[in-house]
């Protein structure tokens, strides 16, 4: 009969803990983004942005001139590096000292070094409008994945891994175009932008939509979220701006 006590006991107080985590994690707050300021920054037509791998500037490219840009936190040119090709449209860091990019109009992903050295190049496999075609790219070391937006007719999500090669797709059914994406490593989930719907997009690995954020931005072309989770950064092409915003 004691047993049969302590086993009841024990199942109650299990119950208890297993209610009390499921209720805090209903009762969990959703994010906010707050527009803290926007910046200008000295790229033309910059489309893209990634922060560096110690986040004490960023990267982003410029369609018009074809090149790679590194800014400091204050939005002052550290480098440019000329890209082999044009229409560059996204950028993600992959490690220190390695990157990786994409071109739109040829369907194209570069890897290059921080010296602007080129590593490797793949071809996407893509049809449509040379204008509807790759927007923006994101790396997930712990898989070693690349994902690969495709801006609409279709609007897609391509997945690459490390050595380029195609994983699988899927279609994104959220939004009337995507112009730029970001892998959050802490919580494996996709930020994903939209310039026609004017709004961040936050969901899980399979698409599922978790959350979705109003923006007020022309042409935002990428976005990039840093380690800590508390600040979104996006950039716009046409007004040549770095808009801040303050998540929590």
């Amino acid at each position: 009969m004691k047993i049969t006590y302590q086993l009841i006991i024990t199942l109650l107080l299990f119950l208890a803990a297993f209610t009390r985590c499921i209720k805090e994690k209903e009762e969990k707050p959703a994010d906010i983004i707050t527009l803290l300021g926007s910046y200008d920054i000295p790229v033309p037509e910059p489309s893209g942005l990634t922060l560096t791998f110690n986040e004490t500037g960023f990267w982003t490219v410029s369609d018009e001139d074809s090149s790679l840009y590194e800014i400091d936190s204050y939005g002052k040119k550290i480098k440019r590096i000329q890209v082999d090709g044009f229409d560059l449209e996204g950028v993600t860091i992959i490690d220190d000292s390695t990157l990786a990019i994409v071109l739109e109009r040829t369907r194209e992903v570069i890897i290059l070094d921080t010296s602007g050295i080129e590593l490797r190049r793949a071809k996407i496999n893509l049809e449509g409008e040379l204008n509807s075609g790759l927007e923006g790219i994101t790396y997930n070391d712990s898989a070693k994945h690349f994902y690969i937006v495709n801006e609409k007719d279709p609007v897609l999500i391509i997945v690459l891994d490390r050595n380029l090669d195609e994983v699988k797709r899927d279609t994104i059914k959220f939004a009337a175009d995507v112009s730029g994406i970001f892998y959050d490593a802490n919580n494996n989930m996709l930020w994903i932008l939209s310039d026609e719907d004017q709004m961040v997009v936050k969901a899980d690995m399979n698409l599922t939509v978790i959350d979705k954020f109003k923006i007020s931005l022309t042409q935002p072309e990428g976005i990039t979220i840093n380690r800590k989770n508390d600040r979104m950064y996006i950039i716009s092409d046409i007004e040549e701006k770095l808009s801040v915003y303050k998540i929590n």
